[in-house]
Parts: C-alpha cells; sequence; structure tokens
C-alpha cells in the first residue's frame, strides 16, 4: 500500500470559469442559481471549496448540507443556515427554524423564508453573497419550500446560490424547486470523472511514485475516473497489481474502511469525540459532542481529530462546533459504531438535549425494535403538533410512530395519519412516494380517505370521488368520526372544485354533523359557499354568524367560515369588506391553518383588489398567489390562480404576460377537466382579447360555455363569480349579433335582480346599454347606462364604473351631446390614468378628442413611468413604512425595495420621501 500526501484538487478548469462568470453577474446585483449534480465521490464538495477558496475569496459564505439522518428534521437545513448570519438577523432566523423544529411555534415556510430572506438583505454590505447548500437531496422539505420562496424573491440581490445533489432531477425535491433547478438562468453543470491526464498529475501528488499511461487508463475506465474510487485504489494497491494488464482490476474497498483506518490512528479521546459528533449530525457543539463521548478535553481531542482530516472547526460559531468535512465521512463514522454503542449515544443524546423533538428523535434512532410505548408519545406528539398546524413535525412523528408501533392497526392508522400531514404541509412529493404502501394494505375507510385526499391534491379528481365516496361506504363501527368528517371536507372541497353546489352543501352539512376535530376545517366554508352559488346568498352569510367582524382567529371556531366570508362579499360587489377578510384568512391559514384555504383567499383577495380598481395591489397579491401554489405542488388551485393574476395584466396591455398566466391556467384546466376551471380560463383569455379589441376572439374563448349540456353550472352561471357572460355579451354587441347578445345577457339581468347583486346589475346595465344602442333604441340605452352608474354609486369606486363611464360617454358623444359626453369620459379618464391602463386610456383619448377635447397628458403626473411594482413600493414608503417593513408586507428582500426605491427617485426627479409624499400623496 502507498503512503500519500493529501490529495490535491485537479481539473474542473471550465467549471470553475463558467461558476466565476456567474458570481461575478450576482455581484452586479443580477441573483443566480449554480446547481451541481454527479454521483457520490465525484468531487462536487471539493469543486465548491476550490470555487471558495478561490474566486469567491471574500465573499460572505452561507453554508449548510442536507442530511441523510435528518430529513425529517423541519427546519434543520434552515437552522444550519442561521448560524452564519448574526446579530438580530441570525435572531429572528434562529427563533423562526427553531420555533418550528421543537413546535413551540406553527411557523409555516412562507414565514420562515420571509426572515431569511431579510437576512439575506442585511448579508450582502460590501460583499456578496455566495450560499452553498451541499447534499439538498437529503435537506428537510420544510426548509427546501422556504429556501424556494427565498430564491424566487430575490430580484437585484448580490447572491450567488449553489445547489449540490446526486441528482437534480430527484423526485423528492420539490416541483418549484426543480423549476428553478431547471430554469434557463441557472447553470447546471454536471461532473464527470477525471481525465487520463488529471489522473497523471493526481498520482504524481500523491506520491512516492507515477503509475504509467496504460495503468491510468485502465483506472480511468474502471472507475470512470471517479476521484474517490481511484484515491481508495492507489491507497489499497501496489503499482504492480494496479498495472497487470492480465489481472481484473479489484473493486475499490469501502470508503469506510478507509475512514476506520483514520479513525483507529487516533487516540482513543478524539475517537470518542468523532463517534459522538456522528450521532449528533454534520455540526453539533463542541462541549455537547465531548460530553455524549465522555471527552474531558475537548479542544486537545478536536485538534488531533482535525489532524486525522476526520472533523473540522466550524470558525463561524462560538463557542465552537465540530463539523465533518464531508457527510460521507460522517456517515462512514455513523455506520461503523457497533449497533449497541451507537443506540447508547443515542440514548444519552435524547437525555442531553433540551428540544422534545430532536430528542425523540434520538430515541427512534436508539430503539432496536417495534416499542409501543416510544410510539404512543411520537402519536401524542404528532396530534399535538397538528393541533398547532405544525404539519411537517405532526407528519414526521406520525411515520415515526407507525415504524415503531408493536400493533398492525395502529401501526395503519398512524401511516396514513402522517400521509395526510404531509399533504397538509404542502410535501406532495414524499406522500406521493407512499401511495403504493397505502394501496397495498388492507382496505379500509381510513385508506380510502387518504388515497382520496392525494388523488384531489394531485388533480386527480375522478379517482378522488371515487375513493372518497368508498371511505363513507365502507365505514363500520371502527372508523373514527375523524376520518368521515374529514372525508366530508374533502368531498366538498372536490365538488367546490367541480361547481356541483347541492353536493357542496350535501358533504358539509354531513361533516358539519359529526363531532369537530381539534384543527381548522373547510366545511363551514364550503357549506357557505355552496349556499351562494346555489343562489342564496342570504342563508350563506347566515351560516356564517358565529363569526366577528375582526380578529382574533387563534382558534377553528375564530377562522373557519371567514375565507367565505370574504368571498361571498366579493361576489355581492362588497368589496372594502372582501378584501379585508380574503386578507384576514390568507394570513391566519397560513399561520397554522389549511394552506390550501390561504391560497383561496389569496386568489379572490387578488381578484377583489381588480375589481376594486387596486391594480398594484392586484398584481403583487396575484404574482404571490401564482408563487406559492407552484412551489408547494398545490395543483387543484393552480387553475383559478394563474387565471385571476392575469386580468389586471391585460387591462394594463400586459398583454405577453396575462396571455401566459391565461395559457397556464387553461393548460391546468384541461388537467382537472372541469367546467369551473375552464370558465376562469376562458374568462381570463377573454379579457386579454378585449382589452385589445379583438372582439372575434372573445366570442371563440366563451361561447363553448353556452350548451346547456355542461354540468354543473351554479358556479359559471352565478352573478358575481365570473364576468364571462357580459364579456360574451358585449363582444356579440360589437360584431352585429344582437340577438345572440339578447340570449346570453337576459339571463344574467335577471339573476342579477334576483340576487340585488349592484355591480353585477351595474355590468349588466352597461352591456344593455350597447346592446339597446346597436338597436338604435336611445332612450333605452341612455336609461340603461344611467341605471348602471346608479348601482355604482351604492358602493365604492371600482373597475366596473370606469366601464361605464367610458360606454355612456361614448354613446352621448356618439348621439350628439358632446359636452355630456366630454364630463363622462373625462371621470373614465381619471380611473384609467390612475391604473395606468393603457388600452383602454387610449380608447378614451380618442373619445375625448372627437368631442373636441384635447387630451394632453400632464407632463407632471404623479408617476409617469413607474412599473407597477415600484408604486407598490412606492406607495407603502409614503404611508410611512421602513424598507424592512416593505419587505416583509411584499415578501420581497430589502435590497429589492431599495431598488425599486431608486428607480422612484431617479424617474420622478426627487430624492427623498418627502418627495415621494409630494409625487404620490394625493394618489394614496
Amino acid at each position: 500500500m502507498r503512503q500519500m500526501s493529501e490529495a490535491p484538487f485537479l481539473g474542473r478548469h471550465q467549471e470553475l470559469t463558467r461558476m466565476g462568470a456567474w458570481l461575478d453577474r450576482a455581484a452586479g446585483g443580477e441573483p443566480r442559481i449554480v446547481v451541481i449534480d454527479g454521483t457520490a465521490g465525484i468531487g462536487k464538495t471539493s469543486l465548491i471549496r476550490r470555487f471558495l477558496a478561490g474566486k469567491a475569496r471574500g465573499c460572505r459564505v452561507v453554508t449548510a448540507s442536507g442530511e441523510e439522518f435528518e430529513r425529517e428534521l423541519a427546519y434543520g437545513l434552515v437552522t444550519q443556515l442561521m448560524r452564519h448570519i448574526g446579530d438580530s438577523a441570525g435572531a429572528a432566523l434562529q427563533d423562526a427554524a427553531l420555533g418550528a423544529s421543537s413546535a413551540t411555534a406553527a411557523q409555516d415556510p412562507i414565514s420562515v423564508g420571509a426572515v431569511f430572506l431579510d437576512a439575506l438583505g442585511r448579508l450582502q454590505g460590501r460583499n456578496p453573497v455566495v450560499m452553498v447548500i451541499d447534499d439538498i437531496h437529503w435537506a428537510d422539505t420544510p426548509s427546501l419550500h422556504a429556501l424556494t420562496f427565498v430564491l424566487r424573491r430575490l430580484r437585484v440581490d448580490r447572491v450567488l446560490t449553489v445547489l449540490a445533489t446526486r441528482d437534480s432531477a430527484d423526485t423528492r425535491l420539490p416541483q418549484g424547486l426543480h423549476r428553478l433547478i431547471h430554469d434557463d438562468t441557472t447553470l447546471r453543470l454536471t461532473l464527470e470523472g477525471l481525465g487520463v491526464p488529471e489522473l497523471t498529475a493526481l498520482t504524481a501528488a500523491l506520491g512516492p511514485a507515477s503509475l504509467p499511461r496504460r495503468t491510468l487508463v485502465r483506472l480511468r475506465d474502471h472507475t470512470l475516473g471517479n476521484p474517490l474510487h481511484v484515491k481508495t485504489l492507489l491507497q489499497q494497491f501496489p503499482a504492480d497489481i494496479l498495472g497487470d494488464g492480465r489481472a481484473v482490476l479489484p473493486a475499490p474497498r469501502r470508503y469506510e474502511g478507509i475512514i476506520a483506518e483514520r479513525l483507529a490512528a487516533c487516540a482513543p479521546e478524539s475517537r470518542r469525540l468523532v463517534q459522538a459528533a456522528s450521532v449528533l449530525g454534520m455540526s453539533s457543539p463542541l462541549h455537547l459532542a465531548a460530553e455524549l463521548g465522555a471527552v474531558p478535553e475537548p479542544l486537545t481531542a478536536l485538534t488531533r481529530a482535525l489532524e486525522c482530516g476526520l472533523l473540522e472547526e466550524d470558525p463561524t460559531d462560538s463557542p465552537p462546533r465540530a463539523a465533518f468535512p464531508h457527510p460521507l465521512l460522517r456517515a462512514a463514522v455513523y455506520r461503523r459504531l457497533e449497533p449497541a454503542k451507537r443506540s447508547h449515544l443515542h440514548r444519552m443524546a435524547a437525555d442531553l438535549i433540551a428540544d422534545p423533538w430532536t430528542s425523540l428523535q434520538h430515541r427512534v434512532h436508539a430503539a432496536v425494535g417495534p416499542d409501543g410505548r416510544l410510539a404512543q408519545e411520537l402519536a401524542l406528539f404528532s396530534e399535538q403538533q397538528s393541533e398547532k398546524g405544525a404539519w411537517s413535525a405532526a407528519a414526521s412523528a406520525s411515520m415515526a410512530a407507525a415504524r415503531l408501533s408493536v400493533e398492525p392497526g395502529q401501526q395503519a392508522r398512524w401511516l396514513l395519519q402522517g400521509v395526510e400531514y404531509l399533504l397538509l404541509a404542502g410535501d406532495v412529493s414524499q406522500a406521493a412516494e407512499l401511495e403504493q404502501t397505502i394501496r397495498d394494505m388492507a382496505p379500509d375507510a381510513e385508506q380510502h380517505y387518504a388515497l382520496g385526499h392525494l388523488a384531489l391534491t394531485t388533480g386527480r379528481l375522478d379517482e378522488a370521488r371515487r375513493e372518497l365516496s368508498a371511505c363513507w361506504d365502507t365505514c363500520d363501527a371502527t372508523t373514527g368520526p375523524g376520518t368521515l368528517r374529514k372525508a366530508a371536507e374533502q368531498m366538498a372541497w372536490l365538488c367546490l372544485i367541480q361547481g356541483d353546489a347541492p353536493r357542496i352543501t350535501h358533504w358539509a352539512e354531513r361533516g358539519l354533523a359529526l363531532p369537530s376535530g381539534g384543527r381548522s376545517s373547510f366545511l363551514r366554508d364550503s357549506l357557505a359557499i355552496g349556499l351562494a352559488i346555489s343562489g342564496d346568498y342570504a342563508q350563506g352569510m347566515r351560516s356564517l354568524a358565529h363569526l366577528s367582524d375582526t380578529g382574533p382567529r387563534d382558534t377553528p371556531e375564530q377562522l373557519d367560515g371567514l375565507l367565505a366570508r370574504g368571498m361571498l362579499h366579493l361576489w355581492n360587489g362588497k368589496l372594502r369588506e372582501a378584501r379585508r377578510d380574503l386578507k384576514e384568512a390568507f394570513d391566519s391559514h397560513r399561520r397554522g391553518g389549511l394552506p390550501y384555504a390561504a391560497l383561496v383567499a389569496l386568489s379572490f383577495l387578488t381578484d377583489a383588489a381588480y375589481r376594486a380598481g387596486q391594480w398594484d395591489e392586484a398584481i403583487a397579491h396575484g404574482t404571490h398567489a401564482v408563487s406559492l401554489a407552484e412551489d408547494t405542488d398545490q395543483i387543484s388551485i393552480l387553475a383559478v390562480v394563474h387565471a385571476v393574476t392575469a386580468y389586471p395584466l391585460a387591462g394594463r396591455g400586459d398583454f405577453r404576460a396575462a396571455e401566459a398566466h391565461a395559457e397556464s391556467a387553461a393548460e391546468h384546466a384541461r388537467v382537472l377537466r372541469d367546467v369551473n376551471d375552464s370558465a376562469f380560463a376562458a374568462t381570463a383569455l377573454a379579457l386579454v382579447h378585449s382589452a385589445r379589441g379583438d372582439h372575434e376572439k372573445v366570442i371563440e374563448q366563451l361561447s363553448p360555455l353556452l350548451p346547456p349540456k355542461i354540468g354543473h353550472r351554479y358556479g359559471i352561471e352565478e352573478p358575481g363569480l365570473l364576468s364571462w357572460r357580459p364579456l360574451l355579451g358585449e363582444a356579440l354587441t360589437r360584431t352585429g349579433r344582437n340577438e345572440e347578445a339578447e340570449t346570453v345577457l337576459a339571463p344574467y339581468e335577471r339573476r342579477a335582480a334576483e340576487r340585488s347583486r349592484p355591480l353585477e346589475q351595474a355590468a349588466a346595465a352597461r352591456c344593455r346599454g350597447l346592446l339597446e344602442e346597436a338597436r338604435g333604441h336611445v332612450e333605452a340605452a341612455d336609461q340603461a347606462f344611467r341605471e348602471g352608474l346608479r348601482h355604482c354609486a351604492q358602493k365604492d369606486s371600482c373597475w366596473e364604473e370606469a366601464l361605464l363611464h367610458m360606454a355612456y360617454g361614448t354613446f352621448l358623444r356618439r348621439s350628439g351631446g358632446r359636452r355630456s359626453a366630454a364630463a363622462e369620459l373625462e371621470a373614465a379618464h381619471r380611473t384609467f390614468r390612475r391604473l395606468q391602463a393603457t388600452p383602454y386610456l387610449e380608447r378614451c383619448d380618442r373619445e375625448l378628442t372627437a368631442c373636441g377635447r384635447v387630451t394632453v397628458r400632464p407632463r407632471e403626473t404623479p408617476h409617469p413611468v413607474l412599473t407597477a411594482q415600484e408604486l407598490t413600493v412606492a406607495r407603502l414608503a409614503v404611508q410611512g413604512m421602513t424598507n424592512q417593513q416593505i419587505a416583509r408586507e411584499l415578501l420581497l428582500s430589502v435590497k429589492t425595495i431599495e431598488y425599486h426605491l431608486s428607480n422612484c427617485y431617479s424617474k420622478l426627479g426627487i430624492t427623498s420621501r418627502m418627495g415621494l409624499i409630494g409625487k404620490l400623496a394625493q394618489d394614496i
């Protein structure tokens, strides 16, 4: 066996150059991502270290590593990242991450991600930040969701993110992260084995004698150039064996054996320290590892472990921490521990560690077989976390309880419960991995419920209906009422997606008749929504009488139904109340309620802001909703989310972005195959075509919604939910198809009047005015337009009012009343200019010109060239919010807020917030 010096870093020049170029772009304010993938031992970690020691020297470095043994530790990865952040930012992140992992608070990935986003902004300072995450395939899912949230919101930050994984296509990674990894702006490096020139340099550096080329070629072919395998063979066999062309090259001895030799060469104290550290994780407080390993002089033992290349000191912490240089090294030490010793160390660690969840996990690792008592403790812990909405911790504990259960029935029940918690946590991919295991179980009501919930979350609606129905059909005396209540909740949600109003109320009432559980439920919301889209708005509101006007929303009784109340207010034209309730529902469900309910709330909050003429807010909410839905794989809501996000973008003439969202909505609707989602997508596309003035395409998009054979028309026909009938009626009128327009419009007018929905009556009146004008009925048209404006006057200013002013003004101008027409058109013009509704503003300009009015846009407009995001930031600044408060409100980094404000100052010719107040105060 050859004696060798420490192996040098060789090759990878092209990879280092490309990483350096990406760092240069990040340093210039263009945040970038580098993904490095390759097999174990191929040199991913070595490449990263070389990069950090070279091109990235002087950058602020933040590192973490996924750990195979800690995938179930919620926010374990974020906790590692937190240790690199000092002062208040680090403390805040520590509270967020450790609070979630220890279940003292039910932190969601958005909250944790927002704190880390703020912390990254603080870190940048003079030098850019390089954030390195090794082995992301072993990271815990909540951390990955939080990381995805952060990466999507780095806009102008000087941050380079380096992700290393064995396979960038790993299905266990969240879909949102997959999209970032495969984005065109991401640099993807797949590491191949070293070539013969690099192997020549490697053997020369390792010494003492170089090998002939034919031997190196054999080594390259045998190991595929894997550096770790090559070094192992060089250490294991003499040159004559490696160079013997007649013999088959031996397989490299396992890496664990090499590490075992190093460990055996250490002093006993250092050996115990390394072994104890392997039980605690990739990095642990030195004093804790020393206490666990019974090491009286930890600094001396650490020094010797460093000399043996087994540990390294983490320089970012005081007091010191012991860290492993590579996950493979830690795994090698851990797996070489005698089973009895490993179990003993885990039991001791459980007693030493204060965090209850971490302590429980050590007890799980210490178990030598089924342990009914520990399983019960884990199940109790899981239940406690579920009551707080800490779904990730609840899922991990329930799955561990299932593995340790001594009773098969309990084992199945806890596994199924764990799958439900995974779905509520947004960890759809991990839940899907267990689908076949669930199918292999003996069929019963709980199994059918779990399969139905999983099918519904992944967009398989027909399968979801079969499984959830089977849950009720197969229930017996042993079926808990909680299972049936949850099955009814999911059935009501399924019927809501499909617009089947009678079945929504049917399943909601069945679920509410059962004893309530300890967590929030969608049943009250479903009942109210089902009643409303059946036409019984008043009864729907009465079903929500238990809710107070304002918070707190800390219990299910205080929260359940709030989302529905916001939606009912929206549909009834009470836009201010709708925005209040929907914002509160979103915030409350995020803090520990139902993740999908939070997304529904944010989606309809986008719609409410659009209708209210608050388009900056609508675009901000919609963009946020799309991001969250995609990041957490909430497939069943994506069509609606994309559709409502398109509305204000179409109104502003941002046709490329609007059409992209509308097409995405259509694609998701095709996958789900239900009429409601199709109607949302069609309405979004029709709004794009309407803004462009292409009425034929509006008709093409919306006509498929007319045939009576379409089932479950409740949702698409209820006034206030969707505006497709007014859009279609207007398009038919403008293309001369008056009788068809009458057929479309009359049912909408009747329903809007029956429900006393002022804004829908206003939209119907506008379309009626256009139709009567086209028929030559001047008095009827004038009366319709006036009636529409009267309906709008009952509510706050809204988008429909501006459309009415323009339609009425255009009618008056054509009828000869140019002075009256100008007054109506100027009222519309003010709103269009405020909203930056360019297509409508241009039409209004033309009409005003025809009235003899010169429409010169003011030179000193409040915000002449500000983007939607800049205007949103500026308005919040004028309201007195600090940069950090604005960042938290908009879920962006402080650096991005600073960038937007700087642009505002430059574009408006000002230098301070006082200048902003002068420019924008009148527009707030």
